[in-house]
């Protein structure tokens, strides 16, 4: 893009969607740098994240930039927005939107990110870049708002990928993590900070994150200058790493020893910014530098939830868009919306109810998504394959559910079955019909052994002939029939 950036207009807006480690950044810093200082003009680097910010600013200071780069976090931007109008200073030739997704991902959470974003799209004089690895959502949000814009792409690399599983059963997770050997290191990615601290309490030889800035009562475990340590080094000491979504993005981890990258992420943006984190050697050694990504799966019944929240969202405000203020408020005068707020018209006449665009296309974007993958059985497991090139995955529960019963019928082979401990095969194998019921029948469980590779049967209808037991005393099953479980070499 060295000899592209020549050709860009005062102006413009410029979307460059890259994976990590591309040098994104790089280009910023270097290439647009001296573009800028050739033309006594500054850049403005907007950025979502308070360590970041911090990273950056350290960066360009050492590099002895800070003459031409500003940088500023959005939610400053919005900030100022709120209790004035505000202009960029005309200094500023180019404003960068680093992370771009932000406006999408975030809206959800922080309603003024269309504050930051509309600004930047009003400012008709400058140069305007917006950068990330996950920029298709706000490029559909361009088309869908007609903004032109240069667009460039640079493809997505998975090659570093050893391997993509799937987990069910946050329980199976733990007893995974357990196992993970001594010179291995994992990152793991939590959509809560409870999650993450559980899981840091758990596993001693850990170290926990999530944002020092929020309302999470779990930050007060958080031990400041390993985490500082920690983004300065670019590493970590410790076996593990619990962390929120707060080091989603521009946090780097440079460290062979990481060989497991975990995420209980919903949103598929934030998801594939934290898979990010991890960094792949650029050395000749980097073919041994390769990692087994392990994702949180979301059933079709949480999915039909998600599916029905957004709905909840959008009929609302679609009612407004074709009805009207007046009569909005005679239907929902009772329900607050998250997407619809209040505002003063022009002439401080009368209020109005407006849409959070972003919010509502969010919304809207995020259910298209949630019935595509409904439309084929494991779509949110196939959907996360594609995305990440991967040629299959596995389920990490259906390996520990096997030897779980594996173990179980090992201990049970020879024994003589009665209604109760039948009852007990009969739940640990599970088999249950289209209409969810469970079965009971020898004839099936045998035929569930074949199919699955299974070396043991079982057999029914067996009488115990034994009038006494080996000590003499009566035996109480007498008579009684039994099932056999028998296990084949």
């Amino acid at each position: 893009m060295g000899t592209e950036v020549e050709q860009w207009q005062q102006g413009e807006i410029i979307t460059i969607e890259a994976g990590t480690g591309v040098g994104k950044s790089y280009f910023i810093k270097n290439t647009l740098y001296e573009k800028a200082k050739r033309e006594g003009t500054k850049i403005l680097f907007l950025l979502n994240r308070t360590r970041l910010s911090e990273q950056f600013q350290r960066e360009i200071e050492q590099d002895n930039k800070a003459d031409i780069i500003k940088i500023l976090l959005y939610q400053n931007v919005e900030d100022v927005v709120r209790k004035r109008n505000v202009v960029f200073s005309k200094d500023y030739q180019y404003i960068v939107s680093d992370e771009f997704h932000y406006f999408l991902s975030e809206s959800k959470f922080n309603n003024n990110t269309e504050d930051s974003f509309n600004l930047i799209i009003s400012e008709l004089e400058k140069t305007r870049i917006f950068m990330s690895a996950t920029a298709d959502g706000v490029i559909e949000y361009f088309r869908f708002k007609h903004i032109e814009h240069r667009s460039y792409n640079v493809p997505h690399d998975y090659s570093h990928i050893k391997e993509l599983i799937f987990y069910r059963n946050d329980k199976v997770l733990e007893k995974f993590l357990h196992t993970i050997p001594k010179n291995q290191k994992a990152v793991c990615f939590s959509k809560s900070a409870k999650k993450a601290s559980t899981l840091h309490t758990i596993f001693k030889d850990s170290l926990f994150v999530c944002s020092a800035s929020g309302t999470s009562r779990e930050k007060k475990y958080l031990d400041k200058e390993r985490i500082s340590r920690m983004l300065m080094e670019e590493k970590f000491e410790e076996k593990f790493l619990f962390t929120t979504s707060t080091l989603d993005n521009g946090v780097n981890l440079k460290d062979k020893q990481i060989k497991y990258v975990v995420a209980d992420i919903e949103d598929i943006d934030t998801l594939i910014q934290c898979l990010g984190r991890k960094r792949i050697a650029s050395d000749s050694d980097s073919d041994s530098d390769k990692v087994t990504v392990i994702i949180k799966n979301i059933s079709d019944k949480m999915i039909n939830k998600k599916l029905e929240d957004c709905e909840r969202i959008i009929n609302p405000a679609k009612y407004l868009m074709d009805n009207g203020t007046l009569e909005y408020v005679k239907k929902y005068r009772r329900y607050s919306s998250p997407v619809i707020y209040d505002t003063v018209t022009v002439d401080n006449e009368k209020v109005e109810k407006v849409i959070n665009e972003l919010r509502y296309f969010k919304e809207c974007y995020d259910k298209k998504f949630y019935e595509e993958i409904l439309q084929e059985e494991n779509g949110y497991m196939k959907h996360l394959q594609t995305k990440l090139q991967q040629n299959s995955y596995t389920i990490l529960d259906d390996t520990y559910e096997k030897a779980t019963l594996s173990d179980y019928l090992d201990s049970i082979v020879g024994k003589q079955l009665y209604k109760e401990e039948q009852e007990e095969l009969i739940k640990k194998v599970n088999i249950r019909d289209s209409r969810n019921r469970l079965q009971r029948g020898c004839r099936i469980i045998n035929e569930y052994f074949i199919e699955n590779n299974c070396p043991y049967s079982v057999k029914d209808k067996m009488k115990n002939n034994k009038r006494k037991l080996d000590n003499n005393e009566p035996n109480p099953n007498y008579t009684k029939t039994y099932w056999s479980l028998a296990k084949h070499n």
